[in-house]
């Protein structure tokens, strides 16, 4: 991992979910699902960008994150548990992402760029942390955790 990527991974990322579930976001009362962009900017770009929240909560804690640009992209995250953090990233076209969590204190993230990546990521237990990237065309990966402390990475450029 480069010292871009450790300085993204420790300290952009946490801070993003730290100020989506700031008091002052939850308090604003935003709906389950935001669209960054107008419907007309997304038929007329071909794309578009979405933030997904869900109503959980505050105790809970859990944060879900997918942004996404381009065209025929899936993503999908379930979270069973508390303070659960889980992020989906992905630009191009027809890629499949999902994360699924059970227990507490897992963050799992998916990037992907290109075409026709699938990503999956399920985490059971504690404090287990899970990143896959895919760039390029092709790429499939799945990655099962169950216990605790457990890291994985998984890197696929074509």
């Amino acid at each position: 991992m480069n010292h871009a990527q450790r300085t993204a991974r420790k300290a952009l990322l946490p801070l993003l979910f730290a100020a989506l579930a700031s008091p002052a976001l939850q308090a604003a009362g935003l709906p389950a699902s935001l669209d960054l962009a107008t419907n007309e900017f997304a038929a007329s770009q071909v794309h578009a960008i979405a933030l997904s929240r869900p109503d959980v909560a505050p105790i809970a804690g859990n944060l879900a994150f997918i942004v996404q640009a381009g065209n025929s992209l899936t993503g999908d995250i379930t979270q069973i548990g508390n303070a659960l953090e889980a992020l989906i990233l992905q630009s191009g076209y027809a890629h499949e992402a999902s994360i699924e969590q059970h227990g507490s204190h897992n963050q799992g993230s998916i990037i992907q760029f290109g075409a026709d990546n699938q990503a999956r990521i399920e985490q059971y237990g504690a404090h287990n942390n899970a990143l896959i990237e895919q760039t390029g065309t092709g790429h499939r990966s799945s990655v099962t955790q169950n216990g605790q402390g457990l890291s994985v990475l998984v890197r696929q450029h074509r």
